[in-house]
């Protein structure tokens, strides 16, 4: 089995955590707060994951600006933890979002976990991880926090 790479990015959303996880399983609306491009096939705007759920989405990759992932919504734990699983090449690729109740609304922590890549790409991932990856998904977890923050 490959080596792992585990990171969280938090941010605090002055939202309940019931709202937050119901923004968060509607996986249709992960576009709203997705800093690249991003959609979801399979699940409909409104509906929402349950545990054994499957859908599509497709996200930007260096190289692969229309990446498809088949996702599967492994953990449904309302309103404390929702966990996305795709699988790739034999690698599972985890997504965990665990919501607390903090003063004045929540606390969103986003868990990614996947396999650190062999050969070539490997070497150089922690660059790729510390210049793309990291800064995307903190940049994604502001976006979710306008999202649910912002009137209407």
């Amino acid at each position: 089995m490959a080596e792992r790479v585990v990171f969280t990015t938090s941010v605090q959303v002055a939202r309940p955590p019931e709202e937050v996880f119901a923004y968060l399983t509607d996986v249709s609306r992960h576009a709203e707060w997705s800093p690249k491009a991003y959609r979801v096939e399979g699940m409909s705007a409104g509906d929402h994951v349950v545990e054994g759920s499957q859908f599509v989405s497709y996200g930007w990759l260096p190289n692969d600006k229309d990446h498809r992932n088949d996702v599967e919504a492994t953990v449904v734990d309302a309103p404390s933890r929702l966990e996305l699983t795709s699988s790739e090449s034999g690698e599972k690729f985890v997504n965990t979002f665990t919501v607390t109740a903090a003063e004045g609304g929540s606390q969103v922590d986003r868990t990614m976990d996947m396999p650190r890549p062999g050969g070539a790409l490997g070497a150089v991932f922690p660059v790729v991880l510390a210049t793309l990856v990291k800064p995307n998904v903190k940049k994604g977890m502001g976006m979710l926090k306008s999202s649910l923050e912002s009137p209407g």
